[in-house]
């Protein structure tokens, strides 16, 4: 009884807070609530399918027979890109994230031709599998895979995930215990929370799993996924600030975009909105100096800006400075965003390479392409705001003087 109204309770409060995200983003630019919103809808989806295998009710949708595996494969990537992103904000999905997807795409095609079977040979199947509980973990309707590899794979997977899970946690930890930080601390648990609910779909799922152990059944999951939806929902109810993503920790507020200085315009992805909280957020001078030190010695040194693609992101990479603190810092204490930022840099190195005796051949334009410029229109407007000339007019003006 305590277990069905969990299950029920989970599934209600799962699309309650699926649909309070869903048009939460279309005020809010956090756009890694989406990976939220897919971690959930993953987890929600497969407590739905279990559920209708428990109740016996799935043979009344045979469309939906072996479905609940393709999300519970989804959701711990989901997870992971969703808290890797709420650390290191900005580029939501990389070309190597694929790789997460890869498993769920194998066991769509592995399962495909008993998708496409007939609703009465599904429904065949899946009677004798209710009829049997043990072999409803062996999935074995599958064409390609041996029996029972899904359900078992699915579990390492997922531990693989957790383990890279709570590396990139214990990595970020400072976020909230570096400083006295009440807006961001918040944040900080609900991801510490959201991963911990999750643990119980793999520890001591995995043993059971393994081990066929007597207590390890769906409703035992169908609990562990409902528990996910109740926790989750009421985090978010009491604490909503948790969707907007960690705040900059600044001692100067965002500057916001005029007409007469386009170039103090910040990227519109990471506009903040400034409150009476985010004004009580400070670092201190030294930690402050220490990171204007970190990013100069990083460019002088390795001269990043020559790649014509380097963004924002790859510095905050390279440095191991969250783009949440990197873009305001820059926003802030260099007066400029971080194109025209970089363009400073590639402006000088311009100078610095067109003097050297191998260059005397080139065109400015195959020169300022070395210096990491796109193209003559870009080029000409940063060099002209640097330096109050065009480069043409500045090289010959150098070479005269000279």
């Amino acid at each position: 009884m305590i277990s069905s109204l969990l299950i029920e309770t989970g599934l209600i409060l799962g699309i309650l807070v699926i649909s309070i995200l869903f048009f939460f983003q279309k005020k809010n630019k956090n756009y890694n609530n989406y990976f939220l919103i897919l971690t959930l809808f993953s987890a929600l989806f497969s407590l739905f399918v279990n559920h209708l295998n428990v109740t016996r009710k799935i043979i009344e949708f045979p469309y939906l027979i072996r479905t609940g595996n393709i999300t519970a494969y989804l959701i711990f990537p989901f997870l992971y890109i969703y808290t890797r992103n709420s650390f290191y904000p900005g580029r939501f999905w990389q070309k190597k994230d694929y790789l997460l997807l890869v498993p769920a795409i194998f066991y769509v095609v592995d399962m495909l031709p008993f998708y496409f079977s007939s609703p009465d040979f599904k429904i065949d199947i899946m009677r004798a599998n209710l009829d049997h509980p043990e072999r409803m973990f062996k999935v074995a309707e599958g064409w390609i895979s041996i029996k029972g590899f899904h359900f078992i794979f699915r579990y390492l997977w997922s531990v693989l995930i957790m383990v890279f899970l709570v590396r990139l946690i214990y990595r970020n930890r400072h976020i909230d215990l570096k400083s006295n930080n009440s807006i961001n601390r918040p944040l900080f648990w609900f991801i510490i929370t959201l991963n911990a609910l999750h643990l119980p779909l793999i520890i001591p799922g995995i043993f059971g799993a393994i081990f066929h152990l007597r207590w390890f059944s769906l409703n035992y999951m169908n609990m562990s996924l409902a528990l996910v939806m109740v926790a989750t929902t009421i985090f978010i109810l009491f604490s909503p600030l948790v969707l907007y993503g960690f705040l900059p920790q600044i001692s100067l507020p965002p500057q916001k975009h005029t007409d007469n200085d386009p170039d103090l315009s910040i990227e519109p992805e990471l506009l903040l909105p400034v409150s009476s909280e985010l004004s009580k957020l400070r670092i201190p001078e030294t930690e402050m100096n220490a990171m204007i030190e970190k990013i100069e010695g990083f460019m002088k040194s390795n001269n990043p800006f020559i790649d014509q693609h380097y963004s924002i992101h790859d510095l905050s990479r390279d440095i191991n400075i969250p783009v949440y603190q990197l873009s305001p810092v820059i926003n802030n204490y260099y007066h400029t965003n971080f194109n025209s930022w970089l363009n400073k840099f590639r402006v000088e190195y311009f100078i610095q390479i067109s003097q050297l005796a191998g260059k005397k051949d080139l065109t400015l334009d195959a020169i300022s392409k070395e210096a990491g410029f796109t193209n003559r229109t870009t080029f000409t407007n940063a060099f002209k705001k640097e330096k109050g000339t065009t480069p043409g007019q500045f090289v010959k003006t150098r070479q005269t003087s000279h």
